[in-house]
């Protein structure tokens, strides 16, 4: 009797152990299941990642490769524009130059002028003289030779004078035709440099004016800063250059953690809502925004991977707070917000020194789109002005 008691006793130990080891088996595979997946999950996080960041690497480049075109039509336009004005300078000399041989050949007409009256006046004074002599003196047979030679002498000197009259009047003609000649060459050259002067004044206006449109779309971002200065007040600093605000993680986040403390939602909620509405809420600043990020920052405390884990998380836990407020609004912010891990590669540093309390914070910072300015470069390359 005792020996069946005692058997009985055995049988219903070793059923509770089978029991218990058999619960423990299915803990362990539950506690394996879940380690499993949260693995999946993080390797599907990790590359969506490493898909945006790839995606930002090929934008930056085609941007910066962008920008060296439009430095090199720049540069090719200033060329042109030294061109031009070298040719204005030697159209100016040249002209300075033709004014100086029209006053040269102006001159020489004088000169003919001159000549042409002095023979006039000797010719006059010869004829005086021959009327003259005619009245005192009496007409004998070898006198009349003597004046019949001197009348041919004077015939001769009148025909000479007449052909140096003719050829200084062929002269003055020929003057006058070249006068005409180059007065013709100086108005065609005077209105050319007219027409590059205006083509100048006109292309230097159109630059002008390009410029001016350039600087007005530059202008963008201290604009959206000055509506976030006016929108937030002075409850959140915000930076001046690039309108960036920086949220401390030691007030969101507790030690090691990426969820946000629940006493930190509602100030969160009321420091980032005035922030978005002014990004996204007026029509005419949102066409300009290219992107809205979430980065997360951490200290050089830990190893890089950890802290880019951590970091990441933490930018995430924002996103989908921001997230949670309004599902209507979320197909915009899936056009415009992104969230991203730096790890400790951006610090904090004060006098030389880490400041690992300034280091871990969360940055939200937008990105304005070139596209306007870009396009205004390229219309003007184009000469559409």
């Amino acid at each position: 009797m005792r020996y069946n008691r005692s058997r009985s006793s055995d049988e219903s130990f070793w059923v509770s152990y089978a029991d218990l080891m058999a619960g423990l088996l299915f803990v362990f595979i539950l506690l394996l299941g879940a380690i499993i997946i949260k693995y999946g999950y993080m390797q599907s996080d990790l590359r969506a990642i490493k898909t945006d960041l790839d995606e930002q690497k090929r934008i930056l480049q085609m941007s910066e490769e962008e920008l060296a075109q439009k430095k090199r039509d720049v540069a090719s336009v200033t060329d042109q524009l030294i061109l031009a004005k070298q040719q204005n300078l030697d159209l100016t000399l040249m002209q300075a130059q033709l004014q100086k041989e029209l006053d040269k050949l102006r001159v020489d007409v004088n000169a003919s002028d001159e000549s042409l009256k002095a023979a006039r006046a000797l010719l006059a004074q010869q004829a005086d003289d021959l009327n003259l002599t005619r009245s005192h003196l009496t007409l004998s047979a070898k006198e009349i030779e003597g004046l019949k030679a001197l009348l041919l002498d004077a015939e001769e000197t009148r025909d000479i004078a007449k052909g140096e009259l003719l050829a200084s009047s062929k002269a003055l003609s020929d003057a006058t035709n070249t006068i005409k000649l180059k007065e013709g060459e100086l108005a065609l050259l005077s209105k050319t440099l007219l027409d590059k002067t205006l083509a100048h004044q006109k292309l230097v206006e159109d630059l002008d004016l390009t410029k001016r449109r350039i600087q007005n779309l530059t202008g963008i971002r201290l604009n959206v800063i000055a509506e976030l200065k006016a929108k937030l007040g002075n409850a959140i600093d915000v930076d001046p250059n690039s309108g960036a605000i920086r949220l401390p993680s030691s007030v969101l986040f507790d030690v090691g953690s990426y969820e946000i403390k629940p006493e930190a939602k509602k100030q969160l909620r009321q420091t980032l809502e005035p922030y978005f509405e002014v990004l996204l809420g007026n029509e005419k600043i949102r066409e300009n925004i290219d992107r809205i990020m979430i980065e997360g920052h951490t200290d050089s405390d830990g190893t890089y991977m950890h802290n880019l884990d951590l970091s990441q998380k933490r930018a995430l836990s924002v996103m989908a707070f921001i997230y949670s407020w309004d599902e209507k609004r979320n197909p915009l912010l899936q056009k415009y917000l992104s969230a991203i891990g730096r790890s400790y590669s951006d610090l904090i540093v004060k006098n030389g020194l880490e400041d690992k309390e300034a280091s871990r914070r969360i940055e939200i910072k937008f990105s304005v789109s070139n596209k306007k300015a870009i396009s205004e470069i390229e219309t003007f390359l184009k000469g559409k002005y």
